[in-house]
């Protein structure tokens, strides 16, 4: 079953990584981002390449209240969405993968974050990440589903 994907993210001078972010996550029906704050044109190279870019800044910052922030702007519509950030890419073919291991019993789904790579492509280091921030290695949770999504 196909389902509405958004990828949402918050940003802040990261103009330098834009092009290759929207290439990445082109697999999403829709990118959403809050940018809080950039003077480098990035909320204009992001519009101008198809995402939805609002502006606001969060004072006092919070990345916290930034990204509940971001999270606000998703539509209603969306079946599932997906945070990241604008230095992350994912590997072609994420949104397969996500939607074939998506079960509707899943309340969060986690992939491994690959900090960088051998030779041959397969992943020198990576962590797991819990939704309280802890890194952690993989530990089987129910209502949990990880995923081979990887950042590159």
């Amino acid at each position: 079953m196909e389902r509405y994907i958004v990828v949402y993210a918050i940003c802040k001078n990261e103009e330098k990584f834009a092009r290759r972010w929207m290439e990445s996550m082109s697999e999403a029906d829709e990118v959403v981002v809050l940018d809080t704050g950039s003077e480098d044109g990035t909320p204009e190279l992001l519009r101008a390449l198809g995402a939805r870019v609002w502006e606001e800044k969060i004072e006092p910052w919070r990345f916290d209240a930034a990204r509940n922030r971001s999270l606000e702007l998703v539509p209603e519509q969306a079946d599932l969405c997906v945070c990241t950030d604008l230095d992350e890419v994912f590997c072609p073919g994420w949104r397969r993968a996500l939607e074939e291991g998506w079960s509707p019993e899943y309340a969060q789904v986690r992939y491994p974050y690959v900090w960088s790579f051998l030779p041959d492509g397969e992943s020198a280091e990576y962590r797991m990440y819990r939704d309280d921030g802890v890194t952690t290695e993989y530990e089987k949770k129910e209502h949990w589903k990880t995923l081979q999504i990887h950042h590159s």
